[in-house]
């Protein structure tokens, strides 16, 4: 029994695959394949202990100092890969271009006489798919784009889509961002570009052909870029306008950020009310200020609403129009519904 090697392209072919990276711990927070479990051959420090030698005494006199780091811990490596492993699942072993560390896992696997695979070229090669099918535009999707002013319910209404089945994908889930000034609010660290990338990639190869639901979004979410190809999609994708009354956008936003207010994100959004000064004037953006700090936050968020987002969103809206449908937003299961009976429609009236 020897492992075998595993072309990239055919990684997610394997049902329930156990995907081990045996990279250091921030090689894998950087950038990883989704799902994979980070297993690492050398710790972070270990790993700049060998690329100091590699780089002062020369490339054999550091593999000696990463084999002495290294024999020490393969059976415990060993012990918690079988821990990880389900009944029939595929062991896919990686590291960052399928060299040694990736071959020293997967040959201490065979000699213990368990069947794995290594990924040919490890995640560079991993990175490189997902580049292509980036570049290709290949998916035989249906974008179905949510436009609407801040608060109406966009995403509340695709969590509701996904619900009774449709395809839904959510770029600011994905990017863990709101989409605005005040988006990282509350929230942990967004995923690097190439996480965000893999993670949206992943959910792309799941679809199916036809429509896809997701949200009107700029080129940015915060701090990551959206590839090329997606722009292009929202861009040319059919079109609804959600609609919703002042009051429940406020209630909906309120009820979002609710309990989100420590000190340190109430520092955040003082912070981030300073970008407003151009377009509401220091006097305004000081007096909706205090509104929140004085724990008014429906009245602070009201004022942002009519006076900032509101003028912002209507140009786009303008820009976008005229809309295939529009809805009401403020009972977002009932938006979702009717939503749906207009996109089967659509789907029967095509096939017909």
């Amino acid at each position: 029994m020897t492992w075998r090697e595993l072309s990239p392209e055919r990684l997610f072919e394997l049902k329930d695959a156990l995907v081990i990276d045996v990279r250091s711990p921030c090689e894998h927070k950087a950038e990883y394949i989704p799902c994979s479990v980070n297993i690492p051959l050398l710790e972070d420090d270990e790993r700049a202990i060998v690329g100091t030698i590699y780089a002062v005494e020369g490339e054999m006199v550091a593999r000696r100092k990463a084999l002495k780091i290294i024999s020490p811990k393969i059976p415990d490596i060993v012990d918690k890969i079988l821990e990880l492993k389900k009944q029939g699942q595929h062991i896919v072993v990686h590291c960052w271009r399928g060299g040694l560390r990736s071959e020293t896992v997967a040959s201490f696997l065979t000699v213990v006489g368990i069947d794995c695979w290594r990924l040919t070229g490890g995640f560079k090669a991993w990175r490189k798919v997902v580049i292509d099918d980036f570049a290709r535009d290949d998916y035989q999707i249906s974008p179905v784009i949510l436009h609407g002013r801040t608060g109406v319910g966009k995403s509340n209404i695709l969590c509701e889509l996904e619900k009774i089945g449709a395809q839904v994908l959510n770029l600011e889930e994905l990017a863990n961002h709101r989409g605005s000034v005040f988006g990282a609010l509350g929230l942990a660290e967004q995923p690097t570009q190439k996480n965000f990338e893999s993670e949206l990639w992943l959910k792309l190869k799941s679809f199916r052909a036809g429509p896809v639901f997701m949200e009107a979004e700029s080129k940015k979410i915060g701090r990551l870029t959206l590839p090329e190809f997606l722009n292009r999609a929202i861009a040319s994708g059919q079109r609804i306008l959600i609609t919703g009354s002042v009051a429940c956008r406020v209630e909906r936003i309120v009820h979002e950020y609710a309990g989100k207010f420590s000190a340190e994100t109430k520092a955040e959004a003082v912070k981030a009310m300073q970008n407003l000064k151009v377009r509401l004037g220091t006097k305004r953006v000081d007096e909706i200020t205090a509104f929140g700090t004085d724990g008014k936050l429906d009245q602070a968020i009201e004022a942002l609403l009519i006076e900032y987002y509101d003028p912002l969103y209507d140009g786009h809206i303008h820009k976008n129009s005229p809309f295939e449908l529009t809805v009401d937003g403020d009972d977002a299961a009932e938006a979702a519904r009717t939503i749906m009976q207009w996109s089967q429609k659509l789907l029967s009236e095509v096939h017909s």
